[in-house]
Parts: C-alpha cells; sequence; structure tokens
C-alpha cells in the first residue's frame, strides 16, 4: 500500500513539474529601455533576432518606448526595418539590418531621435564655429542626427557624434568634447577637418 502511495505521489509531483516547466514562458530579453515592442510578420526566430538587434541599437540619452520591428524575406535572407520612439521627442530612429539567419548586418540608418536639450546643445556648439555660424547666417532650423561609432570613426574617432545639417553646410560636433571635429559645405571636395 505504502508503494503505491509513494508511485501515485510521484507520479503527481513528476506531472506537476513538467506541467509548469512546460508553461512557463521564455524570459523576455529586452533591456531595460525599451518599453514595448511590436512586429508586423513575425518571423519564427524573432526571439533570436531581437537577442541580436538588442546589442546593434540604442537610444541616445532615452529611452524608446516603442521599437516596431517590420520583417521581409529576400534572396539575400531577412530584410528588418527597426522604427524606435521616444516620449521625448517627436523624431525617430531608424535602423536597416540585414538577418541570414545567424548574423545581423546593419545596412543603414537614420538616427534623429534625440532629446531637445542634446538636439539645442549640438545646435549651440555647431553655431560657436565662426565658420559654421558664417555660412548658416538666417539659413533656418537645422536637422540634427546620431552618427554611430563604426561610421565617426571614418572621419574622426570611434565614438557617438552629432551631425547639425543646413541647406550646403552641415557640422559634425563632438557633445563630449563641446567642440565641431570637422565641416562640410556644398560644393566643397572633402569636409575641413578640425
Amino acid at each position: 500500500m505504502n508503494t503505491k502511495i509513494t508511485l501515485v505521489i510521484g507520479i503527481i509531483i513528476l506531472t506537476l513539474g513538467i506541467g509548469l516547466s512546460l508553461s512557463q514562458k521564455q524570459p523576455d530579453v529586452k533591456p531595460s529601455w525599451v518599453q514595448q515592442v511590436l512586429w508586423q510578420d513575425k518571423p519564427p526566430d524573432n526571439a533570436k533576432i531581437e537577442e541580436l538587434l538588442w546589442t546593434e541599437i540604442t537610444p541616445y540619452r532615452t529611452e524608446y518606448e516603442m521599437v516596431n520591428i517590420s520583417s521581409d524575406t529576400t534572396s539575400e535572407g531577412l530584410r528588418l526595418k527597426v522604427v524606435a520612439t521616444s516620449k521625448e521627442t517627436d523624431k525617430q530612429d531608424i535602423y536597416d539590418f540585414m538577418y541570414d539567419g545567424k548574423e545581423l548586418l546593419l545596412t543603414g540608418y537614420l538616427l534623429e531621435a534625440i532629446p531637445s536639450q542634446y538636439r539645442n546643445d549640438a545646435i549651440a556648439i555647431a553655431i560657436g564655429n565662426q565658420e559654421v555660424a558664417a555660412s548658416v547666417a538666417g539659413a533656418g532650423a537645422p536637422t540634427v542626427r546620431r552618427i554611430l561609432p563604426k561610421t565617426s570613426e571614418r572621419f574622426y574617432a570611434p565614438k557617438t557624434l552629432l551631425s547639425v545639417t543646413w541647406e550646403g553646410v552641415s557640422a559634425l560636433v563632438d557633445p563630449d568634447e563641446r567642440t565641431v571635429v570637422q565641416v562640410w559645405k556644398a560644393g566643397a571636395q572633402q569636409g575641413a577637418k578640425k
């Protein structure tokens, strides 16, 4: 009798253990600076893709309120477009990737989700440069975009920079050093390094 009871209790415990392990969902790998993720055309390996994305994208001195990810299958692999928004600005960060089933390759980006205080600071740094100030007098409001370290390395150093651009003039700003590191003007052969 004791053997039967022990066997029944063992089976019940085993069944409960298996049931609980199957009912637990995969842990959320989303970083703290992402509030919500929304997929369009979610691929089967979306969890792996998200894990790779969180090492490739990051907001600039803010959090992403929403990250929209759309996917499209092509002959080269899975094309991903990531559009991220923040409460602190009406601008967006847009990233384009290719995913071959193993690796994620950044193919392009347009990063404008910069909080207004940092945007205004970058504009002030750019206008503080005499060459820029003389060239943009009365030019209106500029665009401010973030340049990722892999790109900025070609022009200055492997660090995040901000590009402040008016029609015909662009200043590459190092916000940490509070300086303009390069200026480009329309029609010039190449930017003048500072």
